[in-house]
């Protein structure tokens, strides 16, 4: 019998063979030779290791860590075309940034800067200016964003981000009390997108779980989903708020007991949920803790609750974030709101230095929190600041409608704002309807406008329009169920 070396070994065809090709100096660049992997459990520890060591770092050793890779980061961004013209544009050159505190002299970007990155050097774009030799030496990776503002963007990830970004959601769902053993249902579909990648990694590879990938209520049904729970006897789920809202629905709707089964806790993207509604009623339907996440597509499973709810840890050795005011672009202090900017210290291919997400948070103050861990933490996801429609000279963002909406037991609690103009010329003018679904038939739907209406002029400080729909009507347009991002704005203004 061969060896496993002698496996491995690769040879030339025999002069015999039909097909002549030389690979005798091929190298396959094998995955799991692609990483030192005792290297990286020391450089982003799993748990429990992470709160025996960097989770547990004071602060001025976590901002010692933070500034050599920082600063690992920004050399290396000078030998990317995207970073050199931006930051000499603005009078920057190699040297300029000292350390951490300088981070403010290089320009954000948006995600509005890489469509235009990859238009003008596709598929990829200038910011990940891969060869054909770096494809073969390294096993990639292309998973893309949600693609809720456009076409999807293309994101190569190397095995060192897929696995930080596995150790990351392992962090987070043990920090939410998942255990080796534990069987996790996840929610997100196995496609394009890299969420179900990432908690498929964390389980699989870093915290000793099993994980259970049914996908989106598109590719298994919600019904069969609770049935694959009861069977396998699922401890956790990892998903978005809203679906596991949906389930909830699809259980009462055929008489099934969410309570009969073994779930231990909800890993959840609650998305706004700042007065805990949907918190709430999710715990009333599940009867077990639910926990808020946040996360994106380039840096990651960056933030989670712990078992004490208090806050959002931010992951600090794999990200350094900042808030900056919407309009001016300067920092803002603790407690503010503003656009969350992230710089990821772990990517490298490609960089993330000062990505203005555009999703509008707080950050607070590092602290000891009862669990053990020591971060600074952040708010819940407030919405988005270019989802925001101008009424009447009033900022308005889509997910301000979310606590009337939810709070109304008439509704199912799915909503979806569309903006659009109503006259012509010098009298045309922007206006906005929430739309909304009523739980059936039978309930008033005049009843229902009038409150509404009257609820969104308080909270919203302008007055909207409110139209009614039956329920499950808005699912396309929300895109509930399905394998992208929900979507709570539809901006007729940029439509012919």
């Amino acid at each position: 019998m061969n060896s496993f070396a002698d496996v491995l070994k690769i040879s030339k065809f025999e002069e015999s063979d039909p097909v002549q090709m030389d690979v005798s100096d091929t190298i396959v660049p094998y995955y799991w030779q692609s990483v030192n992997w005792q290297q990286l459990m020391d450089d982003y520890p799993p748990e429990p290791l992470y709160r025996q060591k960097n989770g547990r770092l004071g602060d001025e050793e976590i901002r010692a860590l933070q500034n050599s890779r920082f600063l690992a980061r920004v050399a290396e961004g000078w030998n990317v075309p995207f970073y050199v013209n931006r930051w000499r544009a603005v009078g920057l050159e190699p040297g300029d940034i000292r350390s951490l505190d300088d981070i403010t002299k290089i320009p954000s970007f948006t995600s509005d800067d890489l469509k235009d990155a990859i238009a003008e050097h596709p598929p990829f774009g200038s910011h990940q200016p891969m060869t054909k030799e770096d494809f073969a030496r390294t096993p990639w990776k292309i998973h893309t964003s949600g693609g809720t503002t456009g076409f999807p963007r293309m994101t190569l990830f190397d095995p060192r981000a897929l696995e930080v970004q596995g150790i990351q959601a392992a962090r987070a769902m043990w920090a939410q009390g998942s255990r080796p053993g534990d069987t996790v249902q996840i929610t997100y579909t196995m496609g394009l997108t890299n969420a179900a990648y990432c908690a498929t990694y964390a389980c699989h590879h870093w915290l000793g779980a099993i994980p259970l990938n049914t996908g989106s209520g598109l590719i298994t049904p919600s019904e069969k989903q609770l049935e694959y729970a009861l069977k396998v006897g699922t401890r956790a789920w990892f998903g978005r708020g809203e679906y596991f809202a949906r389930l909830a629905d699809v259980a009462q709707e055929i008489g099934f007991d969410l309570r009969s089964l073994k779930t231990g806790r909800l890993h959840a993207f609650l998305g706004t949920d700042t007065n805990n509604v949907l918190r709430k009623a999710l715990e009333d339907a599940w009867g077990c803790p639910v926990y808020d996440n946040y996360g994106t597509h380039e840096v990651g499973h960056i933030a989670y609750e712990c078992e004490a709810q208090d806050g959002r840890h931010v992951a600090e050795d794999t990200a350094y974030v900042e808030v900056q005011d919407v309009e001016t672009g300067k920092p803002l202090g603790f407690g503010e709101t503003g656009n969350m900017v992230i710089t990821s210290l772990y990517r490298t291919a490609p960089l993330m230095i000062r990505y203005d997400l555009r999703d509008l948070m707080k950050i607070y103050p590092r602290q000891q929190c009862s669990c053990g861990l020591c971060s600074t933490k952040l708010s819940s996801f407030l919405g988005r600041s270019d989802e925001m429609v101008k009424l009447r000279g009033t900022n308005v963002y889509p997910m301000a409608c979310q606590p009337a909406v939810r709070e109304d037991p008439r509704l199912t609690g799915e909503f979806i704002c569309v903006a659009f103009t109503e006259g012509e010329g010098l009298s045309a003018r922007t206006e906005m309807a929430v739309r909304v679904e009523r739980r059936s038939p039978e309930i008033d739907k005049a009843a229902i406008v009038a409150d509404l209406q009257a609820r969104l002029h308080k909270d919203l400080s302008v007055k909207v329009k409110v139209e009614v729909f039956e329920k499950e009507e808005l699912a396309p347009l929300i895109q509930i169920g399905s394998t992208g991002k929900t979507r709570r704005l539809l901006d007729l203004r940029t439509m012919k």
